[in-house]
């Protein structure tokens, strides 16, 4: 059976190259050869790459039949996530949960794709920090979840004053990696103690877009209590981009000074 794998594997490789070389010119091609290297091969995360090419270059219902048909045919929990995932991109919170308890029923995750789908849901029922403090403890996760979970512990840690515990957070995670929410966090803190070299410092390391580093700027501001400054943020949030302008201004209304 493993030889019979390891040939399935092999055969697929030829297409797998070529389609990631289409996808990455976002040619529709991609998608037909992705998905032929899926069927060969049978790997998980190159069927998960097929329904995000298919996502891209077509359209979102079109890769949530698509995974809703691979679902029947191969019964697998990454297909039930990806089927979650693209329920709940399109409103539809009772079929991601669904989705969810399929893929459960399914087995083990490797990819941790269903863990993504439960923070999701959690997040857009107003649970995503008790389902982040309930992951915050494990290791095996992907490391793009560990990541969004970071980044919501790290806000909240500061937000509700536990200055040390974001800071703890954001050092730890450095060390081990870059990520600039975390050097977001650890420039509010600086310019909170008094260090403005150590806050630009962090500042300009910070690799963010113009948008999402003002906002996260303009969240630091605000939980270390600058609010001249976070509202001077604002200002200039609301010509980078609307949307995330609107949620900074339903954060300050929610802060009492």
């Amino acid at each position: 059976m493993f030889i019979i794998r390891w040939i399935r594997a092999l055969l697929s490789l030829p297409i797998l190259w070529l389609g990631q070389l289409t996808l990455y010119f976002k040619l529709p091609a991609s998608i037909a050869l992705l998905s032929a290297a899926w069927t060969i091969g049978g790997d998980a995360e190159v069927g998960r790459s097929a329904l995000m090419a298919m996502r891209q270059l077509k359209s979102r219902d079109d890769a949530l039949a698509q995974a809703r048909a691979w679902l029947q045919r191969a019964p697998r929990p990454h297909f039930a996530a990806m089927a979650g995932l693209l329920s709940l991109e399109a409103g539809n919170l009772d079929d991601a949960k669904a989705f969810l308890a399929r893929g459960r029923e399914l087995g083990d995750d490797p990819m941790g794709r269903l863990d993504w789908l439960e923070y999701a849901i959690a997040g857009m029922s107003g649970n995503g920090l008790a389902v982040a403090r309930q992951f915050d403890s494990r290791r095996d996760l992907p490391s793009d979840l560990s990541r969004a979970l970071l980044q919501d512990l790290m806000f909240d840690d500061l937000l509700t004053g536990r200055f040390d515990e974001a800071k703890l957070r954001a050092e730890r995670f450095l060390e081990v990696d870059d990520f600039a929410p975390a050097e977001m966090v650890l420039s509010a803190l600086a310019h909170r103690a008094g260090d403005e070299t150590e806050a630009w410092r962090r500042y300009g390391r910070a690799n963010l877009p113009p948008a999402e580093k003002s906002y996260l700027a303009f969240v630091g501001c605000l939980a270390i209590g600058a609010r001249a400054e976070a509202e001077e943020t604002l200002a200039k949030l609301r010509a980078q981009d609307e949307a995330l302008a609107q949620r900074a201004e339903a954060l300050l209304k929610s802060r009492t000074y």
